[in-house]
């Protein structure tokens, strides 16, 4: 699937590593913009439907957490935050349940949703397809529109298993974050960027 460094690079960008998560983010959070309730491993509940949370999360927390956060399911926005009161605010999830559930569940759904559109991924190695899990895994997979051109710039350089055009155009979407506030998404695309180089070493 993807490589142990492409995992803890995904890890990291999503939630600062195992003691910021201990410190931090074992409780539910809201993260601004267009988020939903976030849980564990950057699992946002206004993005993920109640089926797939209840297949994800049952039997690994208490069903008292369970039914706290069932509500928050598909909410987002400022409305998400506002949901953040009374027995939510009880839920705690350990570190190595988060990372149970972000190795079992959400990355091979989103090493899925990556393979959908870069069909011939399976071509490159293991951390370059980490890099595109990781850039999908914060993005979307959505190919259409101008903020999505490097993405779509990708599919034909796998297909030439080009690692130093891959890792330019992971490189190059920095515009869409630069000088805005954003510099954690900067520095996620670097990682990403650097992951692939390095791997051709």
């Amino acid at each position: 699937m993807i490589s142990k460094k492409a995992t803890d690079l995904i890890i990291q960008h999503e939630v600062g590593g195992r003691a910021y998560y201990e410190k931090k983010l074992q409780a539910p959070i809201w993260a601004g913009g267009e988020s939903g309730v976030t849980i564990g491993m950057g699992y946002d509940l206004g993005y993920n439907t109640e089926k797939q949370f209840m297949l994800d999360w049952s039997g690994v927390i208490n069903l008292n957490y369970i039914n706290a956060l069932r509500p928050t399911i598909g909410i987002k926005g400022p409305q998400a935050k506002a949901m953040l009161k009374g027995e939510i605010l009880n839920v705690r999830i350990p570190y190595n349940t988060a990372y149970e559930v972000f190795v079992k569940s959400s990355l091979p759904r989103y090493y899925a949703m990556t393979k959908k559109i870069y069909p011939n991924m399976d071509l490159l190695n293991d951390d370059t397809k980490g890099a595109l899990v990781s850039v999908v895994y914060n993005r979307g997979n959505k190919l259409e529109g101008d903020s999505r051109a490097e993405m779509r710039a990708i599919v034909d350089l796998i297909a030439k298993q080009d690692y130093e055009g891959i890792a330019e155009q992971i490189e190059k979407s920095k515009r869409l974050w630069e000088n805005k506030g954003l510099d954690g998404l900067v520095l996620r695309r670097e990682s990403e960027a650097d992951l692939v180089r390095d791997s051709m070493a």
